[in-house]
C-alpha cells in the first residue's frame, strides 16, 4: 500500500526558509514547507474533503494523519449504513448525493477497480411507527426523491423472512413477562444499503493522490499556528512546519485538541463517546435476505456477504461513557 508523497503536491520554498522551534522539548531546526489547503485527518472525511478540492482546484493539498495507514480511526469501526431517513430536508439531500456516490462509486472516484462496494440491502425501519405516521414520514421522504415503501407485518415476513416483526419492546430487567405484538406499520428505503469503509477511504485517498493531493500518515499535527487573527500553518511531531492559508480539521475524536491549538472557540460540544459494535457469524439456516434494519434499541445488517451479521446499540444510554481517543 502506496503512503508515499503525492505529484508534487508540496513545495519548499525558494530559497528554503528555516525556523527553530521546539517539539516536545527539543529545538529542532526545520525547513518550512508550502501548501495551499492542509487537511488534518485521513478519514472518510478528510479524504472526501481532500478529493473533492483536489478534483476541483489546482491548489497544494496536503492531507496530515496521525495514524500509520487508513481508516485507524471511527472510520474503520464504522457501520456505513447508507440511509436518507433523517428530519431536516437539506440533510435528506446530503445523504442522497452520498448514496448515489457509493451506488455509482467507480465513476465517483475514476477508479476502474476501487476496493469499496455498495450492498443494495435496503433499510427497514421498525420504529413502532402508526400508518398514519409512517404515511408523513414516505410523503415527507419521497417528496425529497426517496424511494420508500410502507410494510405491515405481514409484508416483512413476506420480504425478510428472519426478522421478527414483534413491536413490544423487551424488559430487560425480566420482571415483566414479554408478549409479542405486531407492529402497526413499518418503512423501507428502497434504495439504502451499506458501503466498507475501509474500502471507500483508501479508495478517496488513491483518487486524491491521483489529482496531486499528498497523503502524509505517520505525521501527527503538534501545533496550528496563527497570526493576525487567522490560521497561518500547523507544525508536525517532527519538527515539519507546512505554511498554509487554509486548514481543514477533519480529526474526528481529536478536533478538540485541534481548536484549542488554533484558539477557536466553537458554540457546541463535541465529545468522543464509545460506540460498540458486535460481530457475529450468521448460520446458514438463517433465510436470506437481510436488510439493514434499524427498531427503537438496536441496529443491524449484513457483513461479510451475508456470512456475518454486525449489530449495535441507538439508545443514547449506551452512548454516554466519554473516553479519550488515545487510550481506550
Amino acid at each position: 500500500m502506496d503512503h508515499g508523497l503525492g505529484t508534487g503536491a508540496l513545495q519548499a520554498t525558494a530559497p528554503a526558509q528555516q525556523r527553530a522551534d521546539t517539539v516536545e522539548g527539543q529545538t529542532q531546526e526545520k525547513q518550512v514547507q508550502t501548501a495551499d489547503i492542509v487537511v488534518i485527518g485521513a478519514g472518510i472525511i478528510g479524504s472526501s474533503i481532500a478529493y473533492q478540492l483536489a478534483r476541483r482546484t489546482p491548489d497544494r493539498i496536503v492531507i496530515l494523519d496521525k495514524g500509520a495507514g487508513p481508516s485507524e480511526g471511527s472510520t474503520g469501526a464504522s457501520s456505513a449504513v447508507i440511509r436518507t431517513l433523517y428530519s431536516q430536508p437539506n440533510v435528506v439531500q446530503l445523504a442522497l448525493g452520498g448514496q448515489r456516490a457509493y451506488r455509482n462509486w467507480s465513476d465517483f472516484t475514476q477508479l476502474s477497480e476501487p476496493s469499496c462496494r455498495f450492498e443494495p440491502t435496503g433499510a427497514l425501519w421498525m420504529l413502532n411507527f402508526t400508518t398514519i405516521q409512517a404515511e408523513h414520514t414516505a410523503d415527507r421522504l419521497r417528496s425529497q426523491g426517496v424511494r420508500v415503501s410502507i410494510l405491515d407485518a405481514n409484508g416483512v415476513r413476506e420480504r425478510f423472512p428472519a426478522l421478527s416483526t414483534c413491536g413490544e419492546p423487551f424488559d430487560l430487567t425480566g420482571v415483566t413477562p414479554h408478549e409479542c405484538r405486531d407492529f402497526e406499520a413499518a418503512l423501507f428505503e428502497e434504495d439504502a444499503g451499506y458501503a466498507n469503509p475501509t474500502g471507500a477511504n483508501q479508495d478517496l485517498l488513491t483518487a486524491a493522490k491521483r489529482e496531486g493531493a499528498d497523503v502524509r500518515f505517520r505525521s501527527p499535527v503538534t501545533g496550528v499556528r496563527t497570526g493576525d487573527g487567522r490560521v497561518t500553518g500547523v507544525t508536525l511531531a517532527d519538527g515539519t512546519a507546512i505554511d498554509a492559508p487554509l486548514v481543514v480539521n477533519a480529526a474526528g475524536p481529536w478536533c478538540n485538541r485541534l481548536n484549542e491549538m488554533a484558539g477557536v472557540d466553537i458554540p457546541w460540544t463535541l465529545t468522543p463517546t464509545r460506540v460498540q459494535v458486535v460481530y457475529r457469524a450468521m448460520s446458514d439456516q438463517v433465510r436470506r435476505p437481510i436488510p439493514v434494519t434499524v427498531n427503537g434499541s438496536i441496529y443491524l445488517r449484513p457483513e461479510s456477504h451475508g456470512q456475518r451479521i454486525l449489530f449495535g446499540s441507538v439508545l443514547a444510554e449506551d452512548e454516554s461513557e466519554r473516553v479519550d481517543p488515545d487510550n481506550y
